[in-house]
């Protein structure tokens, strides 16, 4: 049985930039990341109280509405860069990824996605018992290290802008 994680942060920062951050190459925002393939990176997430490797994979943008997504796949791997036995206890997670701007400076990183509880009808148990305040954690400290690094971007970007042109003084011909 699959199971739904939605959360959402909202952000502080200017839109165009923090927009241009999120459409951009998503090693730059990825907490943690390393590319292991030209839309893959092996990233560590925090699972409670232990840090767990997985190889994600993140699509390209699109729009829907004031909602700009991405696509976010991530499995488990071992330090080897490999499933391991270990590994296939720990869920996968497929979802998206989406930055909501609302004008004029409204900013929210949203996270939809599904994981399936590994380990079967006694996987599912432990989810509904604990593990899913487990799961909870993980995706609200991603977004939390997702937004401090989209964030730290938008303003490289942002400071990167040309400034606008100073305005014609009367009189002096430019040119």
């Amino acid at each position: 049985m699959s199971r739904t994680v939605r959360n959402f942060l909202p952000l502080v920062g200017e839109p165009t930039a923090l927009t241009l951050a999120f459409e951009g190459d998503a090693l730059r925002w990825l907490p943690g990341a390393r590319r292991s393939g030209p839309d893959t990176f092996d990233l560590p997430l925090h699972a409670g109280a232990f840090t767990r490797t997985v190889r994600a994979a993140v699509g390209p943008p699109w729009q829907a509405g004031a909602t700009r997504w991405r696509s976010l796949r991530w499995d488990p791997i071992s330090e080897e860069g490999e499933p391991g036995a270990f590994d296939r206890l720990l869920p996968g997670l497929d979802g998206e990824l989406g930055l909501n701007v609302e004008p004029p400076t409204r900013v929210t990183l949203l996270l939809d996605a599904r994981y399936r509880p590994p380990g079967g009808p006694v996987g599912a148990a432990a989810d509904a018992m604990a593990l899913r305040r487990v799961a909870e954690g993980t995706v609200q400290r991603f977004l939390e290290q997702t937004a401090a690094r989209l964030g730290a971007e938008a303003v490289l970007l942002d400071d990167a802008a040309p400034a606008d042109p100073p305005p014609p003084v009367p009189g002096v011909a430019v040119g």
